[in-house]
């Protein structure tokens, strides 16, 4: 899902996409002329491999996510560590920021069932 950032307002932008068993939804409200909010949840289940025996298993996925989305280089004048995805062509691309955020989440240690307890 593309969305052009003059086509975010002060008015939250609703979206609601999914991507191989996981739900992103949210809202988008502009914060400044380059700069947006976005406020989400991801839901679902994402295949996943244990991180101690390897074996196959569903890993269920039920995140808040909060980014800063800007059009263009972000400078950081608060000096604050922020979570921030810049995009260089005046375009949001969902479909990247819930890619990239499954793939953040995975990035994680998951154990499956039979691991938990060892």
């Amino acid at each position: 899902m593309l969305i052009n950032f003059s086509k975010i307002s002060h008015q939250p932008y609703k979206f609601d996409i999914s991507e191989n068993g996981v739900k992103f939804t949210g809202e988008i409200i502009k914060k400044s002329q380059n700069i947006c909010e976005l406020k989400g949840r991801l839901d679902g289940i994402l295949a996943y491999i244990c991180d101690r025996c390897g074996e196959n298993f569903n890993l269920k996925i039920n995140e808040t996510v909060n980014l800063i989305l800007s059009n263009g280089i972000f400078k950081d004048d608060s000096h604050e560590i922020s979570d921030v995805i810049e995009f260089l062509n005046g375009i949001i691309n969902l479909d990247e920021v819930l890619q990239s955020e499954i793939e953040a989440y995975k990035s994680g240690y998951f154990y499956c069932d039979k691991c938990k307890n060892l």
